[in-house]
């Protein structure tokens, strides 16, 4: 009773008080631990427990779910081989130690403790889906959920939710449509139609793998639409350039009574950026605190200071970096640079470079970003310098990676990669395609001459 009220001081000291403490009560002070969070309760009362009370294998795995909060892979190894030599081999305790080990990044311990549990129910599959995704292992997500298919255990709307996930991440147009007619074909109409934060996130899956149109139909189909749907579908829209298309929707939304949050301004802004609507998006700018009572964060600044940058109005998009109340970052730096880049104001883009470099010294990409900037201006004794700084750390720039989805095999492609082994084609096309783009400005410049 005290337990599930919540009063701490009562528990331990009626816990204390107590003639004989059996395993009943230490189970139910090791769940008071793990609902609070307790896991400094949880390890001393453990090790108070050798010699005095044999623990469980409830015991273990309520120790277990109270370290893979902690994500502390020497207690969860520990904790794992007491648990071997005191002969416990329950599968909720297995599945417990698999989701600690994958919270801790321990990829292989949790991948070869999959394969021990003779009992594989709904929550080990998830747990194992999880980890992968997690840290970032979506192939194996997709090929375990694959055989989680062939099961006769059928997945809940929770796991289907992350691989949607996993789909827009990995731009998988393909695998989100099987993964959506999974849904049709086996969550019941109800369940699936009243799980709004699923829709959402299929309709979030369409406008990041590159298909607008599946994404407004499943919005179209949506019967209830919160804040987060109408939001996603506009940002959606703005991604895509369709600035205009996005302002209706925002004014649809408000005619049925949904109330916009700090969020959707983001993506307001962001799609008014896109779309060159740059007075349509200072107007949205202020309306956020006078009209709707928000006040603008750091992501509305940078967003506003992008769709200022990108319209040539740089003298103004300092302006309001330099008065804004929020400490400036590298993202609003970032787009300021981006902007006098685009419009060859040399002076502004060397100024934000060398901020960017100021607020994050050991970032090799600002430092290459400012280096290039001063070669831009022929400083050649700034750039050597700077270079020679970076070969004296023995740095590294984290390179940045794609993919694209090829009859449905993933491809991954990393900045500067020509490892692929279609890497003569990949950039033949490449090459075609930015002779096309230069042939179209140029065929825009003699038009506009004429």
């Amino acid at each position: 009773m005290y337990a599930s009220k919540g009063c701490a001081k009562d528990v331990e000291i009626l816990y204390s008080e107590s003639v004989r403490n059996d395993i009943v009560a230490s189970n139910i002070l090791f769940s008071f631990y793990n609902s609070t969070g307790d896991i400094e309760g949880v390890v001393k009362r453990f090790r108070d427990m050798h010699g005095k009370v044999e623990p469980s294998a409830e015991t273990l795995t309520l120790v277990a779910s109270t370290f893979s909060k902690s994500g502390n892979l020497s207690q969860c190894q520990q904790l794992h081989c007491f648990a071997l030599k005191a002969g416990f081999g329950d599968h909720v305790l297995l599945t417990s130690l698999l989701m600690t080990y994958a919270n801790c990044g321990d990829l292989g311990a949790a991948t070869a403790l999959f394969s021990e549990i003779s009992l594989v129910s709904s929550i080990t599959w998830s747990s194992m889906i999880s980890g992968y995704v997690e840290h970032g292992h979506y192939e194996k997500a997709i090929e375990l959920f694959k055989q989680w298919q062939a099961s006769r255990i059928k997945p809940g709307a929770d796991i289907i939710r992350i691989l949607v996930d996993v789909s827009a991440n990995l731009g998988a147009l393909h695998l989100g449509k099987e993964i959506h007619g999974y849904c049709v074909r086996n969550l019941s109409h109800y369940s699936f139609k009243d799980d709004f934060v699923l829709e959402t996130s299929i309709l979030n899956m369409y406008a990041r793998c590159g298909s607008i149109s599946s994404a407004r139909h499943c919005f179209g189909l949506m019967v209830m639409r919160d804040v987060i749907a109408w939001t996603s579908m506009i940002q959606g829209l703005g991604t895509y350039g369709l600035g205009l298309e996005a302002l209706k929707l925002f004014d649809q939304m408000l005619k049925e009574g949904i109330r916009p949050n700090s969020i959707t301004f983001v993506s307001l802004l962001s799609a008014c950026s896109h779309s060159g609507l740059s007075n349509k998006g200072c107007e949205l700018f202020y309306s956020m605190k006078w009209k709707f009572g928000i006040a603008p964060e750091l992501l509305h600044y940078t967003c506003i200071v992008d769709l200022l940058g990108r319209s040539g109005k740089l003298r103004e998009a300092l302006a309001i970096i330099l008065k804004m109340l929020a400490c400036p970052d590298g993202r609003i730096w970032g787009a300021l640079l981006a902007g006098s880049r685009v419009h060859g104001n040399r002076n502004m883009g060397f100024y934000a470079a060398k901020k960017l470099s100021e607020l994050e010294p050991d970032n090799v990409g600002y430092q290459i970003i400012l280096s290039n900037v001063q070669a831009s201006t022929e400083q050649w004794t700034k750039v050597e310098a700077i270079r020679q700084v970076l070969r004296g750390v023995h740095s590294k720039k984290a390179p940045g990676w794609s993919c694209i989805e090829v009859e449905r095999a993933i491809e991954g492609f990393v900045s500067g990669d020509r490892s692929h082994p279609l890497m003569e084609e990949v950039y033949e096309v490449l090459g075609f395609l930015s002779r096309q783009m230069h042939d179209s400005s140029m065929c825009s410049m003699d038009k506009m001459i004429i």
